[in-house]
């Protein structure tokens, strides 16, 4: 008997991209400093409350980094939201014109994670997309296989509810569980908002340094929702 021709759908799929920013050691031991020195300038306060998600051991900035006139905050900014670009046009299927109509704003942050620190697992609701850069990924500790990664936590919340022979193998993109990234200097993931995620317990003496974005987008000449958000277009 041949076998059946199968038609597989890859249903319910969410993307996550990664990418590298290539010669970022001078710019990452510059961010390095620069989110050091501005966590310890007591004038330097948050222009926003920070997020309600349990943390413990972290320390997080207000949320318009972005807006930062330092020119390597600036050479971030344009990466970040020039490779959010590059995405939304490759996975919308958006042309060079529907592209020029579109608008990105955003909220953006930096995190400074210690040693035993971890962030619970959350989402972020109204954006589309969100983004984290790793400036410093912290102190590799081998008894921790996990330590500080960036999980994303299975999206399907009934798929393990019968596992037997039959289906607790199933090859990727199909397979039931969760999804841990190891993040390396100047690598950026980009996933859809709606996923939950968290940052596993860090272990380490050096400061695990990261920057995170949450990015939503508007045709141009549309009104904005929230008016008082004063946020930098791209």
């Amino acid at each position: 008997m041949n076998p059946p021709a199968l038609n597989i759908t890859h249903a319910f799929a969410s993307p996550i991209i990664s990418t590298v920013m290539p010669d970022c050691g001078e710019l990452n031991q510059r961010l390095r400093q620069l989110f050091l020195q501005w966590e310890q300038d007591t004038s330097r306060r948050r222009s926003s409350a920070p997020t309600p998600v349990i943390k413990v051991e972290v320390y997080e900035s207000g949320f318009d980094l972005f807006l930062n006139p330092e020119p390597e905050i600036q050479t971030l900014t344009q990466f970040c939201l020039q490779t959010l670009g590059y995405v939304m046009a490759q996975l919308n299927g958006y042309n060079p014109e529907e592209m020029a109509r579109l608008r990105i704003y955003q909220h953006s942050w930096y995190h400074l994670t210690r040693h035993q620190g971890y962030t619970a697992q959350h989402n972020h609701p109204m954006a589309s997309w969100s983004g984290v850069y790793c400036v410093d990924p912290g102190e590799p500790v081998t008894q921790y296989p996990n330590n500080g990664a960036l999980r994303f936590l299975e999206a399907r919340g009934t798929a393990s509810m019968y596992l037997d022979p039959g289906n607790a193998h199933l090859a990727p993109p199909f397979a039931f569980g969760d999804l841990s990234y190891q993040l390396a200097p100047g690598q950026l993931l980009l996933f859809p908002s709606y996923l939950l995620h968290e940052v596993a317990p860090y272990y380490g003496h050096r400061e695990r340094i990261t920057v995170a974005f949450n990015a939503w987008v508007r045709e141009a000449g549309t009104v904005m929702d929230e008016p008082s958000l004063k946020l930098r277009q791209a």
